[in-house]
């Protein structure tokens, strides 16, 4: 265990070398364009189909996330016109938003990284936490669809733009059996949370979002949005409960114990019988985005 003296060090440093870094990603244009089609009083069905058309990937992922059981969706959505005319624009600009931001990194496969693993993670997290924010009776299941899929970019950024620290995070803590966010504070003075809230705030996102990437794995640390915080946390316990949708990444996750104050569970058995009762759909759902 280091001391406060050389994990701060450590802090500074990453910091100073994401600052530094010139190639993370940015904005995607398709989000620039649908964005500003949207803001235009021309926007129709067929013009925003048209657009999110153009990008084969995109459009076959957010079909994909709306076809899994999770989404909630009681149809079958076969092109994305017709997702727009079910989903309605907004939802359809919070896919886009979504799955173009994940999509923005070129992820290449490694013995320490499977990015079907964080895909499939990823869109499971967005379509649960969407779900449960709405089977819990909360107004803000559009932020809670978004931050599940994105909160862990921060791994994205560690794993792309510094590999060699990603590797030594990894092999740190199957060595000296920590968890992953001990390895990461220890190697590089903070975890793929703050990480996330760095590209969070670069992207400028909402304040919501933001506050889930940075509290994600400890909601009870998070000073606002603290009910959606804590949603995308569960969300990430439930994956790894339920072995469906699991990263292993998250291996040593453990439910906060304000999970059960936060969301109005009324005694921790009522969270596990809540949790099980997803079983079903947590499984459906990691097939069916298994593209």
């Amino acid at each position: 265990m280091e001391n406060n003296t050389d994990t701060e060090l450590k802090r500074k440093a990453t910091l100073a070398k994401l600052a530094g870094f010139k190639n993370l990603p940015s904005i995607p244009k398709v989000l620039f364009e649908v964005t500003k089609l949207l803001n235009s009083p021309g926007a129709t069905t067929l013009k925003l189909a048209e657009l999110i058309s153009k990008d084969t990937g995109l459009t076959t992922k957010i079909l994909a996330v709306a076809n899994s059981p999770l989404y909630g969706i009681k149809r079958s959505v076969s092109s994305i016109e017709f997702a727009i005319i079910v989903l309605g624009q907004q939802e359809i600009k919070d896919a886009v938003t979504a799955i173009s931001l994940a999509d923005s990194f070129k992820i290449q496969p490694s013995a320490y990284f499977d990015p079907i693993e964080f895909w499939v993670h990823s869109m499971v997290s967005g379509a649960a936490s969407k779900n449960i924010a709405q089977n819990l009776g909360f107004s803000f299941a559009s932020d809670a669809f978004v931050a599940g899929i994105l909160h862990d970019m921060g791994i994205l950024v560690i794993y792309n733009f510094m590999n060699d620290d990603f590797q030594k995070i990894f092999s740190r803590s199957k060595k000296e059996n920590i968890p992953i966010v001990q390895a990461e504070k220890e190697t590089l003075g903070l975890t793929h949370q703050e990480i996330g809230r760095f590209l969070g705030e670069k992207w400028n996102l909402p304040l919501p979002l933001c506050d889930s990437f940075n509290f994600h794995h400890r909601p009870s640390l998070a000073q606002n949005n603290i009910e959606l915080v804590t949603i995308i946390h569960l969300v990430d316990y439930m994956t790894q409960k339920l072995n469906s949708g699991q990263l292993s990444w998250d291996d040593e996750i453990s439910l906060d114990p304000s999970v059960k104050d936060t969301l109005h569970f009324s005694s921790d058995q009522a969270i596990e019988d809540f949790i099980l009762e997803y079983k079903e759909l947590f499984d459906l759902t990691a097939s069916s985005i298994s593209i």
